[in-house]
């Protein structure tokens, strides 16, 4: 406010105090939509799609081909064939079995795949349970369960 000569008040900014705060809300809304959009269709940037260069996409091509043939011969391999049993399982995974190596975090089901047979099951309390088993070399070998995990392996 500022007073005149005359000792009277003169608003300045009356145009303001008349308006809703709503409205001014809305003008705010609609001149920041309104510059947003100028932003976004001013030519400043090249709009124009550019192509991918031809060495980039002949690398990604190679690099495609290279990982379907190390797929293929991965799927000839016994351990191929065992992911192919079960493809929720890893391919580490799967050729470790293939190798008769057991160790901590398989399944019983992984363990029972990996070892040669299994000769006693015995049960204990609650979730444990313990495998004895022959490997593929013929050493016999204690799997301590967990559940369904396997948690040691000891040789016997």
């Amino acid at each position: 406010m500022i007073k005149s000569a005359g000792g009277g008040e003169k608003r300045i900014f009356r145009l303001a105090e008349s308006r809703s705060p709503l409205l001014w809300g809305f003008l705010a809304v609609l001149l920041s939509a309104a510059l947003l959009l100028g932003l976004y269709f001013s030519g400043g940037r090249d709009r124009k799609a550019r192509q991918i260069p031809a060495e980039v996409l002949s690398k990604i091509e190679r690099e495609r081909a290279e990982a379907e043939k190390a797929h293929a011969d991965f799927l000839r391999t016994p351990a191929g064939k065992l992911w192919q049993k079960h493809p929720y399982w890893s391919p580490e995974m799967c050729q470790r079995i293939i190798d008769g190596r057991v160790s901590p975090g398989m399944s019983m089901e992984q363990a029972r795949e990996a070892v040669g047979r299994v000769a006693e099951v015995r049960p204990k309390k609650g979730s444990l349970s313990e495998w004895v088993a022959e490997t593929r070399e013929g050493e016999r070998v204690v799997l301590k369960f967990d559940g369904n995990a396997l948690v040691e392996v000891k040789k016997e």
